[in-house]
């Protein structure tokens, strides 16, 4: 398996395999608004088998926290979606995208990765709850178990609190 980069030829089976992951479109609707309105400042990366196509897919976007007043009190990044094809989910492409998106992060100089998922599942790549660190959720409902923090420069995180703002297209879905 090589995880690399997504290139403009990827951008439709990333959108087929990211519906085929979730059973709906809002997911793969989401990759293609966080990619045309952030470009570059995106992570997106593909997990390929070499003679079978794309696996998996991951995308890091701009999500900064900010404070009461909505000043930005530290960039940083926000992982989602982690789309796996269906026949290849339990084989380990998520975890090796997962450290793969992590590691491009961190050469990037991000602070940060956040994520709302799965409380059991992305504790094995260094998240923990973000409440406890003062970091909240702009969204109602969101379990405190399931909002998440990967402090990837801990100095850097050292006293920072307030609210991720996650970009606007996550809103409309």
């Amino acid at each position: 398996m090589l995880i690399r980069p997504e290139t403009e030829q990827d951008q439709t089976a990333v959108h087929r395999l990211t519906h085929a992951a979730f059973q709906r479109d809002d997911e793969a609707r989401l990759v293609d608004l966080l990619r045309d309105k952030h470009g570059d400042e995106v992570i997106s990366l593909v997990a390929e088998i070499p003679g079978n196509g794309l696996a998996g897919h991951i995308m890091l976007s701009p999500a900064p926290i900010v404070d009461e007043a909505g000043g930005v009190v530290r960039d940083g990044l926000a992982l989602a979606p982690v789309s796996v094809d269906p026949a290849g989910q339990r084989s380990g492409v998520g975890s090796a995208l997962c450290r793969s998106a992590l590691s491009c992060a961190q050469a990037r100089g991000a602070p940060f990765v956040v994520l709302i998922g799965h409380p059991a599942y992305y504790p094995r790549f260094g998240f923990v709850p973000a409440g406890p660190l003062g970091i909240t959720c702009p969204y109602e409902g969101v379990p405190e178990e399931a909002f998440m923090i990967s402090r990837l420069d801990r100095a850097a995180m050292q006293g920072v609190k307030g609210m991720v703002r996650f970009d606007s297209v996550f809103e409309g879905l």
